[in-house]
């Protein structure tokens, strides 16, 4: 098993030394934030963009390239639709430089970083950046970081439930290199994720009766038609609306070797390896 391990780990270097030094930079958007995904695959079926929905997450370069596809075809989204792409291009532009006048003024040789960032362009030719508690960018490195609050509340005549989280995440680029983290404290009583409910909560492990937290993160390198990473991450394999048989989505995130080749545009090659922990005693 050990041999089996280190061989994975010496094929994954030999891809960074072997492929080409293309400054293509990805990190993975999280499969919980279901809006961005579910957009993307009403895009797809208006046949604005091309897109392949059997492996989730997919990368933030790669959701700001089909929604950038998408904007060459506005015309033909209606006004929901037209306000949505640009709610979403406030965040994922920055990927591909398409955020406008406030990000070319963070885009120099010595950079510049902005506390509450999201200045919109006095021309109204561009499009405005999102908000970030702090976004730096310079033709080497960019890094964003922000907080995570939020929360829910169930009530019905059974009684009342309810569920919050906070804490922060990151994310930053070296030339080819992308480097992401999230550490949510989730907060939630009673404890949905059980069994007995039959819901779609994540799991966790648990800590005391109501609480556990929950980090993903890794570090990823890339190359114009692909990336490898070393990651603790969610993923989804197939299509599915209500929970698939294998990554339903309750189980926590899990470490994992992953690959993405896409050498042409139909083609595509996902591979993980994955290691599991039940914190289960045997």
């Amino acid at each position: 098993m050990k041999s089996y391990k280190g061989r994975i780990g010496l094929a994954v270097i030999l891809l960074g030394f072997l492929l080409p030094d293309i400054q293509a930079q990805e990190v993975p958007h999280p499969v919980a934030n279901t809006g961005i995904y579910e957009f993307l695959d009403e895009l797809a079926s208006l046949q604005l963009i091309d897109l392949n929905t059997a492996v989730k997450p997919y990368s933030r370069l790669y959701i700001a390239n089909r929604l950038h596809e998408a904007g060459r075809n506005r015309d033909r989204l209606n006004i929901r639709q037209q306000r949505e792409l640009d709610f979403y291009l406030m965040d994922f532009g920055k990927e591909i430089g398409t955020g406008g006048e406030a990000e070319k003024e963070t885009s120099g040789k010595t950079g510049k970083g902005t506390w509450f960032g999201g200045k919109k362009p006095s021309d109204g030719s561009q499009r405005q950046l999102r908000r970030d508690l702090f976004y730096y960018r310079d033709s080497l490195f960019s890094i964003t970081v922000n907080p995570i609050i939020g929360g829910e509340v169930f009530i019905n005549s059974d009684g009342k439930a309810t569920y919050a989280r906070n804490f922060g995440e990151a994310r930053a680029y070296v030339q080819h290199w992308g480097f992401y983290a999230s550490l949510r404290d989730n907060h939630e009583k009673p404890f949905l994720g059980r069994p007995e409910f039959l819901t779609k909560r994540e799991g966790g492990h648990i800590k005391g009766s109501t609480d556990w937290s929950e980090m993903q993160g890794g570090i990823t390198w890339s190359w114009k038609w692909g990336y490898a990473g070393f990651v603790k991450d969610r993923q989804q394999w197939g299509n599915n609306y209500n929970g698939a048989n294998i990554f339903g989505g309750n189980n926590p995130t899990f470490v994992q070797l992953r690959l993405n080749l896409r050498p042409a545009r139909w083609f595509e090659f996902n591979y993980f390896h994955g290691w599991l922990n039940s914190m289960i005693v045997d």
